[in-house]
């Protein structure tokens, strides 16, 4: 009841409250600082964070005006130095805001520049210094500069006080000597010489080594891995990367990559310390610390971090810049509020700059990007910590201690050693926290029910299978894998999808994602890919295995022709060749029809170039310069022609003759005859249906067909033989195709991605998950499980890739053509022979009855006259 009393105070408060009798609301205008012409580097992120402001605030304030100031070119502090300060100021009011030009700058915001500082110091405008230095070019920087300014606020701690944790961390852990490596340039190193000087003062060695930056990374790389080298000879064991400009240089990923090979990171001994200013630490992100290797650590990859860390990808700022850009807006929205309470009592009519200095001071942020905020009477942050983290190894992200100043007076009174305070951060022990595991409960493990991945076991008989032994699969033995290592017990429960939303909003998911949402699992695995939209609402581990998009066909049947030899050549190329050759015979009639002593009647024309084609020549030989020149045309075509066909009939006679596959998903597109299926739910289905129009996919998805899982996908396939088609999973389509040999997974795997661990966001196991996946990886356990389930369980003992090149033995299928043309030959000339000799047989007798006639006449004929002559003699003689 009092607190609801208290809420309807506050909310009759801010109804009731009106703003300080001033004529009009106030007008703020904040000068941001830019290195160049155009945005600032603070620009974005300042002016994301001032939009969260309070109700008073923003009835009381005009929308503030931002002016950009250019260092180098309207400032020109670079070549001017202060000169042409004010000149650069009234030139930006009166371009940018000059309906408000005679207000003038209330606030500045942006890096330290000391002419900057002493314009603004006589102006008196506050000046929110958010780095100790300038941008990419600075005059003097904070750590060098201790001059007091009335009207500076420092956003960041003290870098002289940020490195004294440093060498506090470095007398607690009795640390006599150090390897400092820091880039060349003096104006970026000079919180680097001050940390060495420190250490020096307190008898520590620093062993400095400077890298000249290059643009040149083989150049670069090559002076790290000589410096490193050297840190080996003199068996120093702990390096100080030194990093203040690490946006620019990328010196932490260089000297840890280098570390990488020199075989540092995995040598125990070694401790490494990153000093970067900004405490962005890009490299230490944790997507990035998985990709170049560094997660498997052994040494100490120490650095300070202004506040504990929530996110393991580190911030969400672009640049360094950032922290201090979100804290100085942070800094304005509250100190106006802190105004408006003081004007109260101090009845102005316009912004008093003098009472907004005095409440800057006075503002106390709990939670700024920087962490605790206050200042002192100066400007400099006071009562801050930083939290000292250790990135390597299993201890990833691990907070080991955290640093607190002293006071002024306790440090000058005793205990010189020390800076701050140093306070170790208790750490549960490590028998109860292995006893226990990552998790406390058992925990719940969704999955969908996919070949190989995840299968219901068939019993023997007699026998029956309860809980988790119900399931055998790829991925229940990687789960069973995890869980020994990682000591946790787990139920799996069945889901019938992978995951996709419900409605346009995207705010109701199905399946896996929908059960990770809903708090019923806490992990999902399976066949479940990793996509930008399932990762806007829930978190995966690295990739377990790499997968794609391919189809699914029916496996095409070796095709056999009985006149495959006639293969080689085409139809039209053959009747060129006959054309050819009868070409070639009448030619050689024609050059030889008037000759005397002819050769080349149309027989023998005939048999030569029949001869001549199938290398056997002839016993007619050319005797004319012109039949000879013939001659020599036509045997280079012969030889031309046969030497060809000899070397396709090879080719063909050795290989498989499939049927036409479809191979592409070109192809696939172009056949209306073949229908498409996919899984519904699912990734493949979510890219054939978002993907352009007019491409082969789009219309894929015009005529595809949705089933419910990858087994009713194959069997549509298995069902209708070479009229339809499955796309899906690579993985599961290769297996498909290993274990049921009526199947063929073609086509190069397209939208490459990978099968991961799905939980939900901001899970505290998943850095322990994805260690346990990369040493399960690199040991080779995830290999020999794709080998268990893909190879090993193998049905075929073929796949098409590799039997449509392979080299097959003659059978007499290949050459039943050629026996068939010389049985035809045979018959042919065995019935020309019978012809032939039936002709000559019949000829014959008709010859000798033919003869029998003549003969028989002629006798007849003689007998007759034989008579008559006898005839006449007798009557003569009477």
């Amino acid at each position: 009841m009092i607190h609801l009393l208290i809420i309807m105070a506050m909310l009759l408060f801010e109804l009731t409250w009106e703003c300080p009798p001033a004529k009009t609301r106030y007008d703020f205008i904040i000068g941001v600082l830019s290195p160049k012409a155009g945005e600032s580097p603070l620009q974005g992120t300042f002016d994301e964070y001032s939009k969260m402001s309070y109700d008073r605030v923003a009835k009381c304030f005009n929308t503030p005006y931002n002016v950009n100031l250019d260092v180098e070119n309207l400032l020109n502090i670079t070549k001017a130095g202060w000169t042409d300060i004010r000149d650069g100021i009234d030139t930006a009011l009166s371009v940018q805001a000059n309906t408000k030009r005679a207000i003038g700058l209330s606030v500045v915001v942006g890096p330290f520049y000391q002419n900057l500082a002493m314009v603004l110091e006589e102006l008196q405008i506050p000046y929110i210094v958010t780095d100790y230095m300038g941008f990419e070019w600075s005059d003097t920087s904070r750590v060098d500069n201790i001059v007091k300014w009335n009207t500076i606020l420092e956003v960041r701690p003290s870098m002289a006080e940020f490195n004294n944790a440093v060498v506090d961390l470095f007398v607690y852990k009795k640390w006599g000597s150090a390897v400092m490596i820091m880039p060349e340039f003096p104006k970026d190193n000079q919180v680097c010489q001050n940390l060495a000087r420190q250490m020096v003062e307190h008898n520590i060695s620093p062993i400095t080594y400077t890298l000249k930056f290059s643009e040149m990374e083989d150049e670069m790389r090559n002076k790290t891995a000589e410096v490193l080298r050297n840190v080996q000879l003199l068996e120093q064991k702990h390096i100080v990367i030194c990093s203040p400009r690490d946006d620019k240089y990328n010196l932490i990923q260089l000297v840890l990559e280098e570390a990488s090979l020199f075989q540092m990171l995995a040598d125990e001994t070694y401790s490494f310390f990153i000093l970067d200013p900004t405490t962005q630490l890009k490299p230490l992100t944790e997507i990035n610390m998985y990709r170049k290797g560094f997660f498997a650590a052994k040494c100490d990859i120490l650095a300070y971090r202004y506040k504990d860390i929530k996110n393991k990808e580190s911030s969400n700022f672009n640049s360094g810049y950032g922290f201090g850009a979100a804290d100085a807006a942070k800094i304005i929205n509250d100190a106006k509020n802190y105004y408006l309470d003081r004007h109260e009592s101090e009845k102005y009519e316009a912004l008093n700059k003098e009472l907004f200095l005095t409440v800057l001071k006075e503002v106390v942020i709990s939670s700024g990007e920087t962490g605790f905020i206050q200042f002192n009477k100066d400007g400099a942050r006071v009562n801050y910590s930083l939290s000292l983290y250790n990135h390597g190894g299993i201890n990833m992200y691990s907070k080991e201690a955290t640093w607190m100043k002293k006071s002024d007076d306790l440090e000058k009174s005793k205990d010189t050693a020390f800076h701050g305070y140093l306070i170790p951060t208790q750490k549960e022990n490590a028998h109860s926290k292995e006893a226990r595991g990552i998790f406390k409960d058992v925990e719940r493990v969704v999955v969908v029910q996919e070949e190989p991945f995840v299968m219901i076991r068939k019993p023997p008989k007699g026998v029956s299978f309860e809980g988790n032994d119900r399931f055998e699969g790829f991925t229940i033995d990687l789960l069973k894998k995890i869980s020994q290592d990682l000591n946790f017990q787990y139920e799996i429960v069945l889901t019938n999808e992978y995951g996709l939303p419900r409605n346009i909003q995207k705010t109701d998911w199905g399946g896996i994602v929908g059960e990770i949402l809903a708090k019923n699992a806490t992990l999902g695995m399976g066949a479940i890919s990793i996509t930008s939209e399932r990762k806007s609402v829930i978190d995966f581990s690295i990739g377990v295995v790499s997968t794609g998009i391919n189809i699914l066909i029916t496996r095409p049947e070796e095709q056999f022709n009985m006149f495959q030899f006639l293969t080689p050549f085409s139809l039209q190329l053959w009747m060129a060749i006959i054309g050819s050759s009868l070409g070639i015979c009448i030619v050689y009639l024609l050059l030889d029809i008037r000759s005397t002593h002819r050769v080349f009647t149309l027989k023998s024309t005939l048999w030569f170039s029949l001869g001549t084609l199938l290398m056997k020549g002839s016993d007619t030989c050319p005797r004319r310069t012109s039949q000879r020149i013939l001659t020599t045309g036509y045997l280079f075509f012969v030889l031309i022609t046969v030497s060809t066909y000899t070397a396709n009939m090879a080719a063909f006679l050795t290989k498989m003759n499939l049927e036409e596959p479809i191979d592409s998903f070109e192809e696939l597109a172009k056949r209306d005859d073949v229908t498409v299926y996919t899984v519904n739910n699912s990734a493949t289905r979510n890219f054939l249906e978002n993907s352009g129009k007019n491409t082969d996919f789009h219309r894929i998805w015009e005529k595809i067909g949705l089933v419910s899982n990858a087994t009713e996908g194959r069997r549509k396939v298995t069902d209708s033989p070479g009229t339809s088609a499955f796309i899906f999973d690579s993985m599961i389509n290769s297996y498909s195709e290993k274990k049921y040999c009526k199947t063929q997974s073609v086509s190069a795997p397209i939208l490459l991605q990978e099968h991961g661990i799905a939980m939900y966001n901001g899970a505290p196991f998943k850095s322990s998950l994805n260690i346990e996946l990369l040493e399960l990886r690199e040991s080779g356990f995830i290999q020999e499980l794709k080998k268990k389930w893909w190879e090993n369980t193998r049905e075929c003992d073929f796949d098409f890739q590799s039997r449509s090149s392979k080299q097959v033995s003659f059978d007499l299928q290949h050459t039943a053509g050629v026996f068939i043309v010389g049985c035809f030959g045979l018959g042919l000339a065995l019935i020309l022979f019978m012809f032939k000799k039936l002709y000559v047989t019949m000829t014959r007798r008709f010859k000798l009855k033919t003869n029998r006639n003549v003969k028989g006449d002629e006798t007849l004929c003689k007998e007759t006259s034989h008579d008559m002559n006898s005839y006449d003699t007798k009557h003569s003689i009477v």
